[in-house]
């Protein structure tokens, strides 16, 4: 069909915006040229990089609505390269803070609300597995970047990060190029069920949305702040596991070597992909609350093996858990755009999407505390520990959680 254009472009921008979750393979290459500085310097860079991105998607969703994704994307376009070749003449932390974290942060936060919110109004009727394919495009982005980058610019102590990043910054300017020409908001009448022309939904959606309502009165319901702080939870134990993830594996096995350690740490970003499409996947079929019970459940059998891993020493278990928190990780970020259009409609979609990414100006900081409880104890197992509590919480929350038309029909 000749939407698919639109989901195979969005994908390929998805792929590119991704990429500032590669820093910690950059700030690898960067550490080895300037080995005086810091890794709490250089964290600092991911830190300002997710509150650009929490801030770039708020303010994505106003203008989107309004202007549509063009001249949002034009915004990255210009942003995503300038901040890319600042950040490449880095001889000290600041233009790394201000090109790669605030820029190139703010371009993809720009970027990814653009193209979920643009590309999911093609596909009313696979709301789930549409931005579960977009959204895996930005997950597996770490993992196919990240390995191109470490092949590209190893952290041998030369320069050659510099030249990679001016490099991601042609690619970005290309693809956004792309992306300003061809990407568009179906117009008015242009989607027709049960029809075979160009621009058609072939399957009716499972459901109306259960109400179709401003940002403003969304945040006056309390499933929307249900579902924030579920999110949030969520995030910060996707988080945690990501960021120890290579400590964790080395304390459980430390004769591993650092191959096998980066290859069971890999099963996480690719696990990641696959769960956003599952995830969507099984929310069109099944609906929000299977859906946020699969994500709880994979969770919590990842905390629980991790753990269990962490005291015997057992390596299996510790690619269970990889595998199963990699998948939940993943899943956890898919669930957002279908469900905020399943709760909240579709006419104020980008702007009500774009605030429960801005649970990053807060959750960005988990990876920081999971360090911190390191430092203190010199195991892992404290922030597993924490993990497994953010779970817990977050099943607490599914179970009071409820579509606005339930908690509606509830209350009658």
């Amino acid at each position: 069909m000749k939407r698919t254009k639109y989901l195979i472009l969005g994908t390929m921008i998805m792929l590119l915006a991704g990429t500032v979750y590669t820093w910690t393979i950059i700030a690898k290459s960067i550490s080895a040229t300037y080995p005086a500085w810091s890794a709490q310097a250089l964290s600092m860079t991911f830190t300002i990089t997710m509150m650009g991105y929490a801030l770039g998607g708020m303010a994505s969703g106003i203008v989107v609505r309004r202007t549509g994704p063009k001249p949002v994307l034009a915004a990255g376009a210009v942003l995503f390269p300038a901040g890319m070749l600042i950040a490449s003449t880095a001889q000290s932390p600041a233009p790394l803070y201000i090109g790669f974290g605030a820029m190139c942060g703010f371009a993809a936060g720009l970027c990814y609300n653009a193209t979920v919110s643009t590309v999911s109004a093609w596909f009313p009727d696979r709301q789930g597995v549409t931005s579960g394919t977009l959204l895996a495009g930005f997950g597996l982005s770490s993992f196919i970047a990240g390995k191109l980058f470490a092949a590209f610019a190893p952290a041998d102590g030369s320069r050659l990060w510099a030249a990679g990043l001016r490099v991601l910054a042609g690619l970005l300017l290309a693809v956004l190029a792309v992306g300003i020409a061809v990407m568009r908001t179906p117009k008015e009448g242009e989607l027709v069920l049960h029809t075979d022309t160009a621009d058609t939904v072939r399957k009716k959606p499972a459901r109306e949305p259960a109400c179709d309502i401003p940002t403003s009165a969304m945040l006056r319901t309390s499933s929307f702040w249900l579902f924030y702080i579920w999110v949030s939870l969520l995030t910060a134990a996707g988080l945690m596991l990501v960021s120890q993830a290579s400590g964790i594996a080395g304390e459980t096995a430390p004769a591993l070597s650092g191959s096998t350690i980066a290859t069971a740490v890999g099963m996480i970003s690719i696990l990641n992909a696959a769960g956003r499409v599952c995830t969507g996947i099984v929310f069109d079929r099944f609906g929000y609350r299977v859906t946020m019970l699969m994500i709880i459940t994979s969770f919590g059998i990842a905390a629980v093996t991790l753990i269990l891993a962490l005291r015997t020493g057992i390596f299996p278990l510790l690619i269970i858990g990889f595998i199963t928190g990699g998948f939940a990780y993943g899943g956890n970020a898919s669930i957002i755009p279908p469900l905020v259009a399943d709760f909240y409609g579709r006419t104020w979609y980008a702007t009500n999407m774009s605030l429960v990414p801005t649970n990053a100006l807060f959750t960005s900081f988990a990876s920081v505390l999971a360090g911190r409880i390191y430092d203190r104890t010199h195991s892992y197992m404290g922030a597993l520990f924490l993990l497994a509590g953010a779970v817990v919480l977050s099943l607490v929350i599914f179970l009071a959680l409820r579509r606005p038309e339930e908690r509606n029909k509830n209350r009658e």
